[in-house]
Formats: C-alpha cells, structure tokens, sequence
C-alpha cells in the first residue's frame, strides 16, 4: 500500500452518541491506524444532543459529522454521504453498517464491512445484505470471531471474509485488582440490556439467599430489557444486591473494584467488554457456547454449561476463594495481552485493506 495515497474513511453513526464495543473499535482502530502507519483517517458519524468525548484523536484524523434529524436522520445522512464520497474520494472505506445510509456510496468504492454482530441475532439484517450485495464491484467482508464468520457465509455467497479480532489498548486497561479474603463479592457485567445477554441469569441466582448473602451485582449499561429486569428484582426483593447503572464514560478506571465480571450472552460476536475486564485481571465467566468456546482456553476464564443455573452457582461460590480468583484473572490477563493488543488488531487491517 502506497502510504502517501492512503486515505480511508470509517462510517461510525453513532460514534459521539454512544460507547458501545463498535464505537470503542473505531476509536482505537482509527487512532492506531493514524499513528503506527501515518493513514489519514476520515470519519463519518452523525451529530446528536449529547456529544461523547472520547479522549485524543491522532492528528491526521478527520471528523465529518451529519447534523441531527430526530426524525429523517438516515436519509439526511445519505445525501451527505453522497457529496463526501466525491469530496473526499477515499481508497476504500470501513463500514460498521449498511443500513443506516452507506447503501449510497459508490457501487465501485473499495468497501470492508466489518461484520459486528452473529447472523443468529440479526437475521433480518444480513438479509439487507444478501440483496444489496451484487450493488457493490469490490465489497468484502471482515468477521469479528470465525463464529460470526461461519454465520454469516449463506449471505454473503463467495465474496472474501476475513477474520480480524478487536484489539484492547493495555495502557487503558490496566488496573489492578485486589484478590482478597471478603465476605462479600461484587459481580460486574457491563451489557446493553437485552434478554440476550443473559444477566437475568445472575439477578435469578441472586433470589437464592446464600448467594445474595455473598455476592452484590453491578450492571452498566442501557437498553429495552430494562424494565423487564427491574420488574424480576423487585419480584425477587433483591434490589439492595443488584444495581442497574447506566453507561460510564471510563469504564477502564472501574475494573480494579470488581472481583468478577460475567458475560452471558446467548450467541455474542467478540464482547470487547469481556476482554477488556479480563486485560485488567478481572476472573471472568462465560458460556462455553461460540465464540467463546473456541476463543478461550480452558485456564483464562471460566466456561459454564449454556443456561445452567447449577454451574453458575458452582462457579461463583468457587471463586469466594481468593486463590482461585487470582489464577483465573492471571491467566486471562497473560492470554489478553499475547493475543487481542491494538497494534496487532491494525496491522492486520492494514495488510487486509
């Protein structure tokens, strides 16, 4: 790749309206990008009411935003994205969607849509894709996990798919927790609330008294399921042990006082969140269901049967011992660190775009 021609552009919506696991990959895929291969980096995003700040951009990143519609956003976006496209003529671009208004840009564009989410959660919009496909001469794809690739192989026909991970920025995520002897453990997931998640999986175990005598649970984030989640504490009359936040804008800085952390998704495509509490040494819980089941070796974090409520509990009383605490958050966090880095998550995309 010619460096001094390279001009890429990321379409990132939602970028200064939300701090999800795509925002945070666009974050630190364009800044690494910029900094370790001298990219010039344009990004798109829509402008909303209360704008994220997300810390230092590298110098030579561009940010072109679409002003707010609370009603015609998409459509507005698409008429800017349109004159951008012949503005900025880019060599290619990096999509985290197409459904939200890049279905406009150039059918000759090199474009690398980077495929966030399994095709089992979102069938209708791998749909999209199927039809609007054959639009495009020189589209490819790029899978977060070979499970969301495996996924999403009957919509995509024989275009190229890559798989590239999410990276974590170690100098962030960094605290250190503390294994103690405690009474009492605090439980962390930090998840949109949606039934797929599963932290209603903890908030039942919670309704158990020997549990909830011993463990608390902090949940950061926001979503539809909320009220059905609130509805089964109250029920359970556990809302002095279950807190429902929402979302934190530096959430590396709250790892340090957790002692666990659970990702209990049914069918997730990375988990960024996951990976960023196991950077920090923090014992995690999962399904052994894709992609965790294949990411993961048997000693970085602890892998439970899908949906058992018998191996959760088993799980969370084995880790009151702080040893035990200890081995799993080391391990995870030396697996982390040689294996999901930023700079390797951009090397790849670069030698891939």
């Amino acid at each position: 790749m010619n460096l001094k021609l390279n001009k890429t552009v990321i379409i990132s919506p939602f970028q200064f309206r939300l701090r999800r696991g795509v925002e945070r990959f666009t974050y630190n895929l364009a800044n690494q990008l910029a900094k370790d291969y001298k990219c010039k980096i344009i990004i798109y995003v829509w402008e909303g009411d209360d704008k994220i700040v997300w810390g230092e951009w590298t110098n030579n990143i561009k940010i072109r935003s679409v002003p707010y519609s609370r009603y015609f956003q998409g459509l507005i976006a698409k008429i800017f994205y349109y004159f951008w496209a012949k503005i900025d003529q880019p060599n290619q671009y990096i999509l985290n969607f197409l459904y939200h208004g890049e279905s406009v840009l150039p059918s000759s564009s090199n474009i690398y849509y980077v495929l966030h989410s399994p095709a089992s959660l979102i069938p209708h919009r791998y749909e999209f894709i199927k039809q609007i496909r054959k639009k495009y001469i020189n589209l490819s794809f790029i899978a977060v996990s070979e499970s969301v690739k495996v996924d999403a192989l009957p919509y995509i026909g024989k275009l190229k798919i890559n798989v590239i991970h999410h990276g974590i920025d170690f100098d962030k995520f960094n605290a250190k927790p503390h294994y103690l002897d405690k009474e009492k453990l605090k439980i962390l997931s930090i998840s949109a609330l949606e039934e797929w998640k599963g932290i209603q999986d903890v908030i039942r175990l919670l309704g158990d008294k020997e549990l909830r005598n011993k463990f608390e649970y902090c949940v950061i984030g926001e979503g539809a399921y909320k009220n059905e989640l609130e509805n089964l504490i109250s029920e359970l009359d556990i809302s002095s042990s279950v807190i429902l936040k929402d979302n934190e804008n530096n959430i590396e800085e709250i790892f340090a006082n957790y002692d666990i952390f659970c990702h209990l998704s049914d069918g997730e495509a990375f988990g960024l969140s996951l990976f960023e509490a196991m950077a920090c040494g923090v014992p995690s819980i999962v399904y052994d269901i894709p992609p965790f089941d294949l990411i993961f070796t048997s000693n970085s974090v602890i892998k439970v049967k899908n949906k058992s409520q018998i191996e959760l509990k088993e799980s969370l009383l084995n880790l009151m011992d702080k040893n035990k605490r200890k081995k799993i958050g080391k391990a995870g966090q030396i697996f982390v660190h040689e294996n999901f880095s930023i700079e390797s998550m951009a090397k790849k995309y670069f030698e891939t775009i």
